[in-house]
C-alpha cells in the first residue's frame, strides 16, 4: 500500500531473539503435550526448564531495564521529575507534614546515592 509507512528497522538480533524464542516456545509446547498425554514423569522436567528460562529472561529483562535507566534522557527526565516533586512537597514540608519530610528524606537519600563517586575496583 502507497500510504503504509516503512518499518524501523528492529535493534541488533532482534530477529535470531524472535527464532530461538519461537523454537523455545514450540519445544516446551512439545514437551508438555508429551508429559500430558504419554509421559507424566516429564512434567518436573517441563518445569524445571520454564522456571529456569523464565529466571533467566527475569535477569536478563533486568539488565536491560537498568542499561535504559542509564540513558541521558531518561536521566533528564527523572531529575525533572523529582525537581517538580520536590517543589510540590517544599510547602507541605515547611508546615511539618511528616509524610512531606519523610518523601523529601527519602528524595535526598536517592540523590546521594545516584550522585557518589563510585568505589575503586582496581583496589
Amino acid at each position: 500500500m502507497p500510504d503504509t509507512p516503512a518499518r524501523k528497522p528492529g535493534y541488533p538480533g532482534r530477529e535470531q531473539l524472535d527464532t530461538a524464542n519461537m523454537r523455545f516456545r514450540r519445544a516446551v509446547s512439545r514437551l508438555h503435550r508429551e508429559a500430558g498425554r504419554h509421559d507424566p514423569k516429564l512434567m518436573p522436567e517441563v518445569a524445571r526448564i520454564v522456571n529456569e528460562a523464565a529466571e533467566t529472561l527475569g535477569r536478563l529483562a533486568a539488565d536491560a531495564e537498568a542499561a535504559e535507566n542509564t540513558s541521558a534522557r531518561h536521566q533528564a527526565a527523572l531529575k525533572a521529575q523529582e525537581d517538580k516533586l520536590r517543589a510540590q512537597l517544599r510547602p507541605a514540608a515547611r508546615r511539618g507534614d511528616v509524610r512531606a519530610l519523610s518523601i523529601l528524606a527519602r528524595l535526598d537519600e536517592r540523590t546521594a546515592r545516584h550522585t557518589a563517586p563510585e568505589p575503586d575496583d582496581a583496589a
